[in-house]
């Protein structure tokens, strides 16, 4: 194609979907690349929800695109809204509807006459000549075809196109390479929230409850050890967790289960792919027998859906010009250069175990996230954004949540746009300029502007 984008984008999840709407309209024109029917990524494809977590204590520190899906989503009824986190591990939780998230996405991208998408379309090549990004190849249903940009955006999640470019990237924890495990995600029906409310007030030892909780307004659950030792003991239950953990649904008999648990494989490798799904599967169907047998209010209750896809945690980082570390969420740390912010714990699901690991602190999570986290070494046009940042294992257990995606997709966008247009490198952009235009898009760019 002779067209040459301003800024191409490939994957079209939380962080892709905010940089894609973000930079449209900035004007630049924008080609948005997804290999799945639909927008949303791990939302709607892969179910994760609810949403966490927008606040620092009763601070909101994620606002920009990220709540104006959120309102859109309340306008039609599919979110509760942010709720105090009854389980007491973040500040808010929000949950949606993933369903309707798609009809929302569709909409937005509908309305972008700056947004051209491809769906059902895969990345399998690119060219990149002295850091800098030219063009990329992509196969669907019409064959193969190259598209050039001015700039570049992977979203992908897996750092994809930076690897097709030979960016440098890390991957698991630093002793043995091993990634937090995937998870596959499904709803249940039928479910009798209020018996369970009830045995949770009951039972408070086997419950990880926040002090402040009100259980009659929403449920969510981490615990029930005791019932799966005794399962495990019987051999009803083979999961490789410690806990029963759901939150409630935006209906009032639904849940949302996050309890399965493939580990040892890798996100980015087709063979372990499709022994996840096989293995996350037959885990669902585990558990659902378990649920229905130990657990009450669970009697009655039935499998309403199963996500298309196993949720991936963890896979390509990227190494970029700064890396978010362990010590920027512990020690609650400012930057000069952020462009958005994080309120979720160290949050590391164990790589080849059972437990989950939350490093806590005392005081409210609350940390700046630099933007040259987002731009790969030796790279003057191509920027990340989502979970494949430069980080170590231990801060993308922090960072990798949803809503901060979002925020460092609607950063990428507009630095992608702002780049194009003025001809420059992402590490010659002024980022204060970036900073004072994120805010009059009504984001919030680092801990500096709640201060003001």
């Amino acid at each position: 194609m002779n067209k040459t984008y301003d800024v191409i984008i490939t994957g079209a999840g939380p962080s892709g979907m905010a940089a894609a709407l973000s930079a449209a309209r900035n004007g630049a024109s924008v080609l948005l690349i997804e290999k799945n029917g639909y927008p949303g990524g791990m939302n709607t494809a892969a179910m994760v929800c609810p949403l966490m977590t927008f606040h620092s204590g009763e601070t909101q520190i994620i606002k920009g695109i990220a709540q104006e899906i959120v309102d859109r989503l309340a306008e039609r009824g599919a979110t509760l809204g942010h709720i105090p986190d009854p389980i007491g591990m973040v500040s808010t939780i929000t949950p949606i509807d993933p369903v309707i998230l798609k009809l929302v996405y569709f909409e937005m991208l509908a309305k972008e006459p700056n947004i051209t998408t491809l769906f059902h379309t895969f990345l399998t090549g690119a060219t990149a000549t002295s850091g800098k990004v030219a063009s990329i190849t992509v196969v669907n249903k019409s064959g193969a075809a190259t598209y050039q940009g001015r700039c570049f955006i992977d979203a992908t999640g897996d750092a994809d196109l930076a690897y097709l470019c030979k960016a440098e990237f890390t991957q698991g924890r630093s002793k043995d390479g091993m990634s937090q495990p995937m998870s596959l995600m499904f709803k249940m029906g039928g479910v009798e929230l209020d018996k369970i409310a009830e045995y949770v007030r009951a039972n408070p030892e086997q419950f990880i409850l926040s002090p402040a909780c009100d259980l009659s307004k929403y449920l969510a659950v981490s615990g029930f050890f005791r019932e799966v030792v005794k399962a495990k003991e019987n051999g009803d239950l083979t999961v490789p967790r410690d806990r029963v953990l759901f939150f409630q649904g935006i209906r009032p008999d639904e849940i949302i289960v996050n309890m399965t648990r493939v580990t040892c494989l890798s996100g980015v490798n087709a063979k372990d792919l499709t022994q996840a799904e096989f293995e996350a599967h037959r885990q669902v169907d585990e558990i659902i027998r378990f649920f229905n047998k130990y657990l009450p209010g669970f009697e009655h209750a039935y499998i309403q859906n199963i996500a298309d896809v196993t949720g991936v945690r963890e896979s390509r980082r990227i190494i970029g010009r700064a890396t978010l570390v362990a010590e920027d969420i512990l020690e609650n740390r400012s930057h000069e250069t952020s462009v958005a912010m994080c309120a979720f714990p160290i949050d590391i699901h164990d790589p080849v175990g059972n437990e989950l690991n939350w490093i806590r602190k005392e005081r409210a999570c609350r940390y700046d996230i630099p933007f040259e986290v987002m731009v790969p070494k030796h790279f003057s046009n191509l920027l990340v954004a989502g979970r494949c940042i430069s980080a170590t294992h231990e801060a993308l257990a922090s960072a990798r949540i949803s809503p901060t995606a979002m925020a460092l997709g609607e950063a990428a966008g507009l630095a992608a746009a702002m780049a194009a247009d003025a001809n420059t490198a992402f590490d010659k952009l002024d980022v204060g300029q970036l900073q004072n235009r994120l805010v009059e898009q009504n984001a919030i760019p680092g801990k500096k502007w709640l201060e003001q």
